[in-house]
Protein backbone atom coordinates (compact mmCIF):
# COMPACT_ATOMS: atom_id res chain seq x y z
CA UNK A 1 0.00 0.00 0.00
CA UNK A 2 3.34 2.17 0.95
CA UNK A 3 4.49 1.61 -2.13
CA UNK A 4 1.31 2.43 -4.37
CA UNK A 5 0.65 5.87 -2.33
CA UNK A 6 4.70 6.70 -3.16
CA UNK A 7 4.16 5.65 -6.90
CA UNK A 8 0.91 7.43 -6.89
CA UNK A 9 2.61 10.60 -5.18
CA UNK A 10 5.77 10.81 -7.75
CA UNK A 11 4.06 10.91 -10.79
CA UNK A 12 1.91 13.42 -12.74
CA UNK A 13 0.04 13.73 -15.76
CA UNK A 14 1.77 15.05 -19.21
CA UNK A 15 2.29 18.77 -18.48
CA UNK A 16 3.76 21.49 -21.07
CA UNK A 17 7.54 21.86 -20.08
CA UNK A 18 9.71 24.73 -20.80
CA UNK A 19 12.40 22.66 -22.49
CA UNK A 20 12.59 21.29 -25.80
CA UNK A 21 13.52 17.61 -25.84
CA UNK A 22 15.05 15.71 -28.57
CA UNK A 23 15.82 12.30 -28.18
CA UNK A 24 18.54 10.66 -30.73
CA UNK A 25 18.28 6.87 -31.75
CA UNK A 26 21.60 6.22 -29.89
CA UNK A 27 20.00 6.74 -26.85
CA UNK A 28 17.24 4.18 -27.79
CA UNK A 29 19.77 1.77 -29.15
CA UNK A 30 21.65 1.28 -26.18
CA UNK A 31 18.68 0.99 -23.86
CA UNK A 32 17.25 -1.30 -25.70
CA UNK A 33 21.00 -3.14 -25.62
CA UNK A 34 21.29 -3.24 -22.30
CA UNK A 35 17.99 -4.92 -21.25
CA UNK A 36 18.66 -7.30 -24.39
CA UNK A 37 21.74 -8.38 -22.86
CA UNK A 38 20.24 -8.88 -19.07
CA UNK A 39 17.40 -10.83 -20.56
CA UNK A 40 20.07 -13.06 -22.13
CA UNK A 41 21.89 -13.52 -18.99
CA UNK A 42 19.19 -13.75 -16.97
CA UNK A 43 18.03 -16.67 -19.42
CA UNK A 44 15.05 -14.57 -20.77
CA UNK A 45 12.80 -16.14 -18.06
CA UNK A 46 12.41 -12.86 -16.59
CA UNK A 47 12.06 -9.13 -17.38
CA UNK A 48 14.82 -7.75 -15.92
CA UNK A 49 15.24 -4.19 -15.02
CA UNK A 50 18.40 -2.37 -16.13
CA UNK A 51 19.56 1.24 -15.35
CA UNK A 52 21.59 3.53 -16.62
CA UNK A 53 22.73 7.38 -17.06
CA UNK A 54 22.04 9.65 -20.02
CA UNK A 55 24.00 12.22 -21.72
CA UNK A 56 23.83 14.96 -23.56
CA UNK A 57 24.12 19.24 -24.44
CA UNK A 58 21.80 21.86 -22.85
CA UNK A 59 21.85 25.53 -24.88
CA UNK A 60 19.16 27.51 -22.94
CA UNK A 61 15.69 25.88 -22.96
CA UNK A 62 17.28 23.37 -25.84
CA UNK A 63 18.11 19.65 -24.52
CA UNK A 64 19.92 17.18 -26.84
CA UNK A 65 19.77 13.88 -25.02
CA UNK A 66 22.24 11.96 -26.87
CA UNK A 67 24.10 9.19 -25.48
CA UNK A 68 23.84 6.83 -22.90
CA UNK A 69 25.73 4.73 -20.74
CA UNK A 70 24.75 1.81 -18.12
CA UNK A 71 25.19 2.38 -13.93
CA UNK A 72 25.90 0.06 -11.57
CA UNK A 73 23.14 -0.52 -9.54
CA UNK A 74 22.09 -3.64 -6.73
CA UNK A 75 18.07 -4.55 -6.66
CA UNK A 76 16.53 -6.52 -3.52
CA UNK A 77 13.34 -6.54 -4.13
CA UNK A 78 11.94 -2.76 -4.63
CA UNK A 79 14.84 -1.28 -3.27
CA UNK A 80 17.89 0.00 -5.81
CA UNK A 81 21.04 0.87 -4.43
CA UNK A 82 23.14 2.99 -7.12
CA UNK A 83 26.70 2.88 -6.95
CA UNK A 84 27.82 6.46 -7.21
CA UNK A 85 31.38 6.54 -7.25
CA UNK A 86 31.42 4.47 -10.22
CA UNK A 87 29.15 6.46 -11.84
CA UNK A 88 31.13 9.56 -11.16
CA UNK A 89 34.30 7.53 -12.88
CA UNK A 90 32.11 7.02 -15.91
CA UNK A 91 31.00 10.72 -16.22
CA UNK A 92 35.48 11.80 -15.41
CA UNK A 93 35.99 9.57 -18.94
CA UNK A 94 32.80 10.48 -20.84
CA UNK A 95 34.38 14.33 -20.07
CA UNK A 96 37.74 13.84 -21.58
CA UNK A 97 35.87 11.99 -24.57
CA UNK A 98 32.82 14.37 -24.85
CA UNK A 99 33.58 17.53 -23.22
CA UNK A 100 30.14 19.42 -23.99
CA UNK A 101 28.27 16.28 -22.77
CA UNK A 102 26.76 16.58 -19.60
CA UNK A 103 24.56 13.96 -16.95
CA UNK A 104 21.26 15.12 -17.99
CA UNK A 105 19.64 12.34 -17.01
CA UNK A 106 18.66 8.57 -16.66
CA UNK A 107 16.51 5.60 -17.68
CA UNK A 108 15.07 2.59 -16.43
CA UNK A 109 12.71 -0.08 -18.10
CA UNK A 110 9.50 0.27 -16.96
CA UNK A 111 5.76 1.17 -18.04
CA UNK A 112 5.84 4.02 -15.53
CA UNK A 113 7.25 5.52 -12.61
CA UNK A 114 7.85 2.74 -9.82
CA UNK A 115 8.16 2.78 -6.48
CA UNK A 116 11.33 3.66 -4.97
CA UNK A 117 11.95 5.72 -8.59
CA UNK A 118 11.71 9.15 -7.02
CA UNK A 119 14.71 8.62 -4.11
CA UNK A 120 17.08 7.38 -7.31
CA UNK A 121 16.35 10.37 -8.98
CA UNK A 122 16.92 12.64 -5.41
CA UNK A 123 19.98 11.01 -5.43
CA UNK A 124 21.05 11.76 -9.19
CA UNK A 125 20.14 15.10 -8.41
CA UNK A 126 23.21 15.74 -6.64
CA UNK A 127 24.71 15.51 -10.18
CA UNK A 128 22.20 17.60 -12.01
CA UNK A 129 19.90 19.75 -9.93
CA UNK A 130 17.33 19.62 -13.28
CA UNK A 131 17.95 15.89 -14.07
CA UNK A 132 15.38 13.75 -16.96
CA UNK A 133 13.95 10.34 -16.38
CA UNK A 134 13.64 7.85 -19.66
CA UNK A 135 11.78 5.11 -19.10
CA UNK A 136 11.18 2.43 -21.76
CA UNK A 137 8.35 -0.05 -21.49
CA UNK A 138 10.36 -3.13 -23.00
CA UNK A 139 7.02 -5.38 -23.09
CA UNK A 140 5.49 -2.58 -25.41
CA UNK A 141 8.31 -2.56 -27.26
CA UNK A 142 8.18 -6.78 -27.85
CA UNK A 143 4.77 -6.07 -28.61
CA UNK A 144 5.20 -3.91 -31.22
CA UNK A 145 3.25 -0.84 -32.37
CA UNK A 146 4.00 2.09 -34.30
CA UNK A 147 4.61 4.32 -31.05
CA UNK A 148 7.80 4.93 -30.02
CA UNK A 149 7.58 3.15 -25.91
CA UNK A 150 9.47 5.63 -23.79
CA UNK A 151 7.91 8.38 -21.67
CA UNK A 152 10.56 11.46 -20.63
CA UNK A 153 9.99 12.60 -17.20
CA UNK A 154 10.83 16.11 -15.25
CA UNK A 155 10.38 17.12 -11.81
CA UNK A 156 8.26 19.75 -10.17
CA UNK A 157 7.07 20.63 -6.58
CA UNK A 158 3.59 19.97 -5.93
CA UNK A 159 1.55 20.71 -2.83
CA UNK A 160 0.00 17.35 -1.96
CA UNK A 161 -1.86 17.48 1.84
CA UNK A 162 -0.19 20.86 2.31
CA UNK A 163 3.21 20.05 2.08
CA UNK A 164 5.29 20.43 -1.37
CA UNK A 165 6.09 17.13 -2.64
CA UNK A 166 8.31 16.51 -5.90
CA UNK A 167 7.08 14.26 -8.23
CA UNK A 168 8.06 13.59 -11.67
CA UNK A 169 5.62 14.76 -14.55
CA UNK A 170 5.56 14.02 -18.26
CA UNK A 171 6.68 16.04 -20.53
CA UNK A 172 6.74 15.35 -24.90
CA UNK A 173 9.86 15.12 -26.64
CA UNK A 174 10.99 14.38 -30.34
CA UNK A 175 13.22 12.09 -31.90
CA UNK A 176 15.90 13.75 -34.12
CA UNK A 177 18.81 12.35 -35.85
CA UNK A 178 21.95 13.12 -37.49
CA UNK A 179 22.82 11.70 -41.17
CA UNK A 180 25.04 9.03 -39.44
CA UNK A 181 22.83 8.11 -36.81
CA UNK A 182 20.25 7.44 -39.69
CA UNK A 183 22.50 5.22 -41.91
CA UNK A 184 23.50 3.00 -38.36
CA UNK A 185 20.07 2.89 -37.48
CA UNK A 186 18.65 2.09 -40.70
CA UNK A 187 21.24 -0.90 -41.09
CA UNK A 188 21.04 -1.88 -37.78
CA UNK A 189 16.92 -2.11 -38.12
CA UNK A 190 17.62 -4.71 -40.77
CA UNK A 191 19.72 -7.22 -39.52
CA UNK A 192 17.99 -10.66 -38.65
CA UNK A 193 18.52 -12.54 -35.66
CA UNK A 194 20.46 -14.72 -37.35
CA UNK A 195 23.13 -11.75 -37.75
CA UNK A 196 22.74 -11.78 -41.58
CA UNK A 197 21.38 -8.53 -42.96
CA UNK A 198 18.45 -7.76 -44.86
CA UNK A 199 18.35 -6.90 -48.49
CA UNK A 200 16.15 -4.03 -47.66
CA UNK A 201 18.58 -2.18 -45.62
CA UNK A 202 20.10 1.16 -47.71
CA UNK A 203 23.97 0.49 -46.91
CA UNK A 204 23.50 -3.33 -47.95
CA UNK A 205 22.05 -2.46 -50.98
CA UNK A 206 24.76 0.04 -51.89
CA UNK A 207 27.69 -2.22 -50.99
CA UNK A 208 25.73 -5.28 -52.55
CA UNK A 209 25.97 -2.84 -55.53
CA UNK A 210 29.31 -1.94 -55.15
CA UNK A 211 30.54 -5.84 -55.04
CA UNK A 212 28.47 -6.80 -57.67
CA UNK A 213 29.97 -4.35 -60.25
CA UNK A 214 33.77 -4.85 -59.28
CA UNK A 215 33.27 -8.54 -59.95
CA UNK A 216 32.03 -7.41 -63.26
CA UNK A 217 34.95 -5.64 -63.87
CA UNK A 218 36.98 -8.07 -62.92
CA UNK A 219 35.57 -10.96 -64.71
CA UNK A 220 35.60 -9.07 -68.29
CA UNK A 221 39.30 -7.88 -67.73
CA UNK A 222 40.16 -11.22 -67.10
CA UNK A 223 38.38 -12.57 -70.54
CA UNK A 224 40.24 -9.67 -72.06
CA UNK A 225 43.88 -11.26 -70.88
CA UNK A 226 42.81 -14.80 -71.94
CA UNK A 227 41.99 -13.82 -75.37
CA UNK A 228 45.18 -11.78 -75.53
CA UNK A 229 47.26 -14.39 -74.44
CA UNK A 230 45.10 -17.12 -76.89
CA UNK A 231 46.21 -14.81 -79.56
CA UNK A 232 49.95 -14.35 -78.87
CA UNK A 233 49.81 -18.21 -78.55
CA UNK A 234 48.30 -18.32 -81.72
CA UNK A 235 45.22 -20.58 -80.22
CA UNK A 236 42.49 -18.41 -82.11
CA UNK A 237 42.70 -16.27 -85.16
CA UNK A 238 43.56 -12.39 -84.74
CA UNK A 239 40.75 -10.23 -84.96
CA UNK A 240 42.42 -6.72 -86.00
CA UNK A 241 38.72 -4.82 -85.01
CA UNK A 242 38.63 -6.52 -81.56
CA UNK A 243 42.72 -5.43 -80.77
CA UNK A 244 41.98 -1.63 -82.05
CA UNK A 245 39.33 -1.40 -79.48
CA UNK A 246 41.58 -3.54 -76.61
CA UNK A 247 44.21 -1.00 -77.38
CA UNK A 248 41.45 2.21 -77.20
CA UNK A 249 40.08 1.28 -74.09
CA UNK A 250 43.87 0.75 -72.50
CA UNK A 251 44.76 4.10 -74.02
CA UNK A 252 42.20 5.59 -71.73
CA UNK A 253 43.86 4.44 -68.90
CA UNK A 254 46.92 6.92 -68.80
CA UNK A 255 44.65 9.71 -68.57
CA UNK A 256 44.26 9.24 -65.12
CA UNK A 257 47.90 8.90 -63.86
CA UNK A 258 47.41 12.88 -64.20
CA UNK A 259 49.02 15.55 -61.65
CA UNK A 260 45.68 16.00 -60.35
CA UNK A 261 44.55 12.52 -60.15
CA UNK A 262 48.44 11.99 -58.44
CA UNK A 263 47.32 14.87 -55.74
CA UNK A 264 43.55 14.04 -54.99
CA UNK A 265 44.56 10.66 -54.61
CA UNK A 266 47.40 11.43 -52.13
CA UNK A 267 45.20 13.22 -50.39
CA UNK A 268 42.36 11.10 -49.85
CA UNK A 269 45.26 8.45 -48.44
CA UNK A 270 46.54 10.98 -46.07
CA UNK A 271 43.17 11.81 -44.69
CA UNK A 272 42.47 8.21 -43.87
CA UNK A 273 46.18 7.42 -42.40
CA UNK A 274 45.49 10.56 -40.25
CA UNK A 275 42.13 8.92 -38.59
CA UNK A 276 43.95 5.50 -37.97
CA UNK A 277 46.99 7.43 -36.34
CA UNK A 278 44.49 9.35 -34.68
CA UNK A 279 42.38 6.26 -33.43
CA UNK A 280 45.43 4.94 -32.52
CA UNK A 281 46.38 7.44 -30.34
CA UNK A 282 43.39 7.73 -29.03
CA UNK A 283 43.22 4.39 -27.63
CA UNK A 284 47.10 4.79 -26.39
CA UNK A 285 45.53 7.23 -24.21
CA UNK A 286 42.63 5.13 -22.79
CA UNK A 287 45.06 2.38 -22.04
CA UNK A 288 47.49 5.07 -20.19
CA UNK A 289 44.66 6.70 -18.14
CA UNK A 290 43.56 3.21 -17.26
CA UNK A 291 47.70 2.70 -15.73
CA UNK A 292 47.57 6.17 -14.15
CA UNK A 293 44.30 4.95 -12.38
CA UNK A 294 45.17 1.68 -11.02
CA UNK A 295 48.81 2.93 -9.97
CA UNK A 296 46.68 6.05 -8.25
CA UNK A 297 44.71 2.91 -6.49
CA UNK A 298 47.32 0.94 -5.52
CA UNK A 299 49.45 3.97 -4.50
CA UNK A 300 46.41 5.20 -2.48
CA UNK A 301 46.16 1.41 -0.36
CA UNK A 302 50.01 1.65 -0.04
CA UNK A 303 49.88 4.50 1.61
CA UNK A 304 46.76 3.72 3.61
CA UNK A 305 48.47 0.23 5.20
CA UNK A 306 52.34 2.65 6.14
CA UNK A 307 49.84 5.25 7.87
CA UNK A 308 48.19 2.24 9.71
CA UNK A 309 51.43 0.59 10.58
Amino acid sequence: RRGAVEAAAGMAETVGSALNITLHPLVVINISDHFTRAKAQGGGETVPRVFGAVLGEQTGRHVELANSFEMKVSQAGDAVALDLDYLKLRLEQYKKTFPRYDMLGWYSTAASVQPGDLEIHQQLCEVNESMLYLALDPVAALAGGRELPIIVHETEVAIVNDTPTMRLSKISYKVDSIESERIAVDHVAHILPSGDSNSSSALAQHMGGQYTAISMLSERIDVIRRYLRAVANKQVPTDHALLRQIKSLCSRLPALDSTGFREEFLQEQNNALLITYISTITKGIGAANEVVDKFNVAFDKHSRRRGIF
